[in-house]
Formats: C-alpha cells, structure tokens, sequence
C-alpha cells in the first residue's frame, strides 16, 4: 500500500483489529513514512501496525522509533512490544525503561522478554526498586518474576 492508503486505513476513528488486515511486511517503507511525517496518533498506530508485521525490519523501525521526540509514538513502541510476540534490541528496551515519560515506562517493563540480554533485566532491577512511580516499580517487579 501506499502511505496515502496505509493513512486512510489506519485513521479509523474507532481502531478496532480490522485496520490493521492486509498490512503486510512490503508495507514497512510506507509505515516508517507515517511514523516520520504523521501526526503522532497516526505515527503510533503506524509502530502497531510495525508490530503485526514482526518481520526484522519492522521490528528495526519500531526500535528507531523509541527516540523519537513525540511521547505517543514511543509508548506506542513500548505498549506494543508488551502486547506481541516480538522481541526488540537490548538498546531499544534500555530506552525505553529509562525514558522520563512516565507512560513509556508503565509499559516498557513488560516488553522486556527472555531473549533479551542481562541490561534490560538491570535496569528492570533498577526500576523496581528506585522508581518514583508505584505503577512502574509495580510493573517492573512483575516484570522481573518471568525472569525467575
């Protein structure tokens, strides 16, 4: 598709699972697009998209996207890679759990997965004990206890 269709599709104003049919790993180029140019709703449900696809490049996108400077767009990442059987960079997971958005790091815990390395677990180790935020100490404790 092109980023004008994949636009199209993915502006539902109700998102259900169905936006996301035929989407397709020859689609990563057009989503990377939405995520650069797109409002930062369209770009988060561009890294959802990514997120189906799983494929190493879209997996490669989602990580790319975790600096980026609208907040939507990496708890997009972060919320995604919770929900799917993917597994992101070590680097992109440290991002992502050491982010100053508290919503980052709601859900960066549970993104963490067994494939990824000792770094991402640290720093679960770190946010379980040291965060300011109950949720997120919490949640990274949880984390931590898939490890166990």
């Amino acid at each position: 598709m092109t980023a004008a269709e994949l636009r199209a599709q993915l502006s539902v104003i109700e998102p259900t699972e169905a936006m996301y049919a035929g989407i397709a790993a020859s689609d990563v180029p057009a989503l990377q697009q939405l995520i650069a140019q797109g409002e930062g709703w369209l770009a988060a449900r561009a890294v959802f998209a990514l997120s189906r696809v799983g494929t190493g490049e879209a997996i490669a996108a989602m990580a790319g996207a975790v600096t980026d400077s609208r907040s939507p767009v990496r708890v997009a990442v972060a919320a995604a890679a919770s929900q799917r059987p993917i597994v992101l960079p070590d680097t992109a997971i440290i991002h992502l759990l050491r982010d100053k958005d508290v919503g980052v790091r709601k859900f960066a815990p549970q993104a963490v997965k067994p494939e990824n390395g000792s770094e991402p677990r640290a720093e679960l180790t770190r946010l379980a004990t040291h965060d300011e935020v109950p949720v997120i100490r919490q949640n990274a404790a949880e984390a931590l206890r898939k490890f166990r």
